[in-house]
């Protein structure tokens, strides 16, 4: 099969140069079989092992993608370089029934449309030694592209607000091979995530068939120290290595600001979870309740209160009666946000 090498346009040449610094754009004609880049877009679930849920079920039909391939890897520092870019924010939609219909549509979700010429076939080089693929979704989401200097990294930006999710963008974990986790030619999964945690507290009796139950008054859960507030509006800055000898995205929150002093609703019902920014390095926990008019304290260690983007967090405190009514330890739980099975994880015994 003849190859061919199609330059783009100056403006999207320069747009190339500018996103990635010293990358080179190339439109790949077809390699090997001509297998096409195709795509699927799901709602990721992190570690937690079940079927994904698929992002158009969250009524969002759109997303832009980024994809750049190693040509390089250096096998004594597992450096890979030589980066080029394959795809420069390809506008990607969800088109009902229509998978299977062409060569670059396997799951619905399509990149060659009529309202974007520019936006060429891509196949797969199967002499590339990495594939890396980023995405926002809804594609018209309000994001920018800062400065990183290294020439390794993607950084996207935008604004989260936890009381606003449907307007805060989702993104994607990076999706990375080296064409053996993920073979080449494949249909590459696009997991999205939105950069929330949410937390919940629950109480559980020692006893629970105790009649009566002890009587449990004003619980706050809060940070420990007052100046660590929880944040739930910010900044995230999200770091997508390209190159290097990195294969997974990182995140920063700054410009913090709506703010929550404590929790204190205790977990009832689905509406009791409390959605806030990933956090870490955030200090210990502490818990008061009054119990029979008693008022106890419980403090969570700071290596327990890391909310990751992505997950639920359940911190479980367990009220025991021996010896009098105490608070003798919490646990933590974690799920995905569809609330599969729970996993609970003893956290702290006093």
């Amino acid at each position: 099969m003849t190859r061919k090498r199609i330059i783009a346009g100056l403006a999207s040449l320069m747009g190339f140069w500018v996103l990635t610094g010293c990358s080179s754009p190339v439109d790949e004609a077809p390699v090997e079989d001509g297998t096409a880049i195709a795509f699927s877009a799901d709602m990721s679930e992190r570690e937690v092992t079940r079927s994904s849920t698929p992002l158009e079920e969250t009524g969002i039909t759109s997303f832009k993608v980024w994809a750049y391939k190693n040509m390089s890897y250096d096998e004594g520092t597992q450096t890979y370089g030589d980066l080029q870019t394959v795809m420069n924010g390809f506008y990607v939609r969800w088109e009902t029934n229509t998978a299977a219909t062409s060569t670059t549509n396997t799951h619905d979700w399509e990149y060659i449309l009529t309202a974007y010429p520019s936006q060429t076939i891509k196949y797969w080089d199967f002499g590339a030694k990495a594939y890396r693929f980023v995405a926002v979704a809804p594609a018209t989401a309000n994001v920018s592209f800062p400065e990183d200097g290294s020439g390794n990294n993607l950084l996207v930006r935008f604004t989260a607000d936890a009381s606003g999710e449907t307007v805060t963008p989702y993104y994607s974990r990076l999706w990375f091979s080296d064409n053996s986790t993920k073979p080449f030619g494949k249909p590459v999964t696009m997991e999205f995530i939105q950069p929330f945690a949410k937390v919940r507290f629950v109480f559980k009796y020692a006893n629970p068939n105790a009649d009566p139950l002890p009587l449990l008054e004003n619980p706050d859960f809060r940070p420990t120290n007052p100046a660590h507030a929880i944040a739930r509006s910010g900044t995230i800055t999200l770091t997508f290595p390209i190159a290097g000898t990195e294969k997974e995205e990182s995140w920063a929150t700054s410009g913090i600001g709506k703010t929550l002093s404590s929790f204190t609703n205790v977990w009832e019902s689905a509406e009791d979870w409390y959605t806030v920014l990933p956090a870490v390095s955030q200090g210990t926990f502490t818990l008061t309740v009054r119990v029979d008019g008693e008022e106890r304290t419980a403090v969570v260690p700071e290596q327990y209160m890391d909310w990751q983007p992505g997950y639920q967090y359940t911190y479980i405190f367990k009220v025991n009666e021996e010896g009098g009514v105490e608070l003798q330890s919490v646990s933590l739980g974690y799920t995905d946000w569809q609330g599969n099975e729970e996993k609970e994880h003893p956290v702290y015994n006093w």
